[in-house]
This record gives C-alpha cells, structure tokens and sequence, in this order.
C-alpha cells in the first residue's frame, strides 16, 4: 500500500524575486558602465594619439622649413623685387584662388626701409604678425609665417644660362659629361637632372633666383618650359600670377641680362637657382553639410603652386622673434621681428613658436566622460635657430701698436 510524499515543492516568493532582479540589474548596470567607461576612455585615448601624431608631424615639417630659412639666398641678405606698377604677392594670394591667404588687406612683401618709397623685398624669413583668421572659436588671430631657402635637390646651378632678348627668357643647358668639378651634385647623384624631370624639374609657379656677380641677383616667375635635353627655353612672361616678372623695371630679370640696344643673346655668367617660398598660415574648409561650421586647417603654399594641407585641427599659431637692433642691443619675443621698429628682418637670429594649437577631430559630446568639455587640444611651444640668416659685426677691435 503506498504512502502519499510528505515533501512540497517551495518557488520564490515575491520578495526573493524582487531581490534576485534588483542585483542582476545591478550587476548588468554596473557591467554595462565599465563598458561604457572603457569604450569612452579608448576614444579618447585614440582621440589624444592622433592629435599628437599629427601635431608632431607638422611641428617636424615647420622646424624643417624654418631652420633653413635664408639658405642659399645671397648670404642671407634681402633681394629687392621688382614693383613697376604692380606689387609681387604670395602664392596664396593669386587670383582665382577659392581661397588663399586670409589677411587683412592682403600679404605684402615688406620694405627694405621704412623711410621713403617701398622696394618690396624677399627675405630668408617673414614675420606675418596678427595677418591671418581668427579660427572658429579661438579669440585669437592667428599668425602667418613664410620662409625662403634654396633647392637643394634640383640641380639647376649646374646649367649654363643663356639669356634671349629681351631678357625675359632663357635657354638652359646642360653641362658635359661627366660635369665640371663647379658643378655641386645632391649625394647619390652623377649629373644633373633634366629641366622637365618629371619629380623635380621646373613648372609654371616656380621661382627661380638668377645671381649675377656684376649686375646683383634676380627672382622670377616660370610661366612655361619647352624644349628636351641638352636645351631647355624656359620663359618668364609679364602678366605672370606673382607679379614677379616686369619686364623692364627695376629689380626685374631683364636688368641683368646684360642686353644692349643692339639686342641679341646674352650669356653673362648668370647662375641660376630655384628657390622655396613658403608661407604656413590657417583656413577653414567649409562642411559640405552645414552642421558645423567647418574644419580649421594648416595650409603649406609653396611658390606659385597649389597649396596643400599640412595638418587639419589646427586652431592656433603664434610666433616670436628674438633679433637684435642696430646698435647691437637683443631684443627677445617681438611679435613682428622688430620691423615696427625698422629692424632688418635679416637680424632674426631665433623663431620661436609660441603656440601651435592642435583639437580633437570630433568634440566631446561623442564620449560621456567628456559631454560638457567640448574639444580636446595640445599646445606646443619651441625655439629654432635661424642659422642661415646673415649676422652683423656688433664689435669694433682697435688694432694694437
């Protein structure tokens, strides 16, 4: 005969399952913070490294391009520019650009004195203080910087020049095989590379520095380049996006040709060189969407070419200059380079970055942990030596008995 099972079948009761649910849920919650947290953390950790990355990479390519300012250009003296009407400008400023260099009243090549008329002047190193934007949400104007050194890859001293009248105009050739021990090659290289070289020859925008020991040196404009080797016309016609060449004003290619009235080719000696003028200043690049109000960016002009990003994000640039006066005295941090002051900009001896301001590439409204912060930023500051730039004799030494 069975017996009936004394044993019941117990559940939860409503408070235990009110508990249960209660520590799972903190328990997923919690699991869910950490991940959360974590997620946040990694984009702001890759948000901070792509920041420094990219402000390293600039900051290396600025150092590079200030560290050899003045190299090569007449021992680092200013070289007057023609202005026969018309004013050489920047690259950035030429005509038809979407958008070029953004100062006030345009970048002008400054004057060799500040007392009587201006002969605009090229310098190893151009101070462009307070002459750029004002980037979205800085209160700051940001600075403009342009530095000018000679090629030192293209070998262009090793052709001999050769000017057709009226000046305005040259046939290159090139020298003999091997070339002559004057002709100085880039190491790895055995001769000089063709004027229409496809990686480093000549293009229209380019400029190059003619020096002449008997009528003084000369920049211009390429606007075009025919011919095959041994010979290359390379002409430098008026009307060029630079305003550099002006046929028959001074400072002008022309006025060390060394023509007569008789006309006729003219070979006088004349080596040529081609030169970097570089100007770094920001722009916005507009959203093609419209949510934000565009992307601050570090555009590098070199020449008459087009002009290419150097960095994106930058929101800010700031520049000192450590020169001297003529009496000898050091002057430290001037904004402008002392040319207020009628300084000679040869007298630079050390640019110091003040600023150079990098953000995150998006805000922080992307990350919880950083809702109200807004952008991430870095700022940089450093010293760089002008070594090419000229220097002035501050002593005087009386000779003994």
């Amino acid at each position: 005969m069975g017996h009936p099972s004394k044993s019941r079948a117990h559940g939860f009761t409503f408070i235990e399952l009110m508990v249960s649910m209660a520590l799972g849920l903190l328990i997923v919650g919690a699991a869910v913070k950490l991940f959360s947290q974590g997620v946040d953390a990694t984009w702001v950790v890759s948000q901070r490294a792509e920041m420094q990355q990219d402000l390293r990479a600039v900051q290396n390519m600025l150092t590079k391009d200030i560290s050899l300012a003045g190299a090569g250009l007449a021992g680092g003296q200013g070289i007057s520019l023609p202005s026969g009407g018309l004013t050489p400008i920047y690259g950035c400023d030429q005509t038809g650009l979407a958008s070029g260099c953004p100062p006030r009243g345009g970048v002008k090549y400054p004057c060799a004195s500040l007392v009587g008329a201006c002969i605009p002047t090229l310098y190893g190193l151009i101070p462009g203080f307070a002459l750029g934007i004002t980037p979205p949400g800085s209160p700051t104007v940001s600075d403009l910087i342009t530095v000018a050194y000679s090629d030192t890859i293209f070998a262009l001293n090793c052709y001999t020049v050769t000017f057709t009248a009226p000046g305005n105009s040259v046939t290159l050739t090139a020298p003999a095989n091997p070339p002559p021990a004057s002709c100085i090659l880039p190491p790895g290289l055995v001769f000089p590379q063709n004027v229409d070289d496809a990686a480093v020859g000549l293009l229209p925008g380019d400029l190059i520095f003619f020096q002449n020991t008997a009528k003084g040196p000369a920049i211009a404009e390429v606007t075009k380049v025919t011919g095959n080797s041994p010979t290359w016309t390379v002409a430098f016609a008026n009307g060029d996006p630079l305003q550099m060449n002006q046929a028959g004003t001074a400072n002008d290619l022309t006025q060390i040709s060394g023509f007569t009235a008789a006309g006729g080719a003219s070979t006088v000696g004349t080596v040529a060189n081609r030169i970097f003028v570089i100007t770094y200043y920001l722009q916005v690049n507009p959203d093609p969407t419209g949510v934000t109000t565009g992307t601050p960016v570090l555009m590098r002009q070199v020449n008459g070419r087009t002009a290419v990003p150097a960095a994106e994000n930058i929101i800010n640039t700031q520049f000192t200059y450590d020169t001297y006066a003529s009496d000898g005295t050091l002057l430290n941090q001037l904004p402008d380079g002392g040319e207020s002051l009628g300084v000679s900009l040869n007298l630079i001896r050390k640019i110091n970055i003040a600023h150079l301001t990098i953000r995150s590439q998006l805000d922080g409204s992307r990350s919880a942990l950083f809702a109200t912060n807004g952008f991430q930023g870095y700022d940089v500051q450093t010293s760089i030596s002008a070594r090419n730039l000229s220097y002035q004799n501050r002593y005087s030494f009386t000779a003994g008995p």
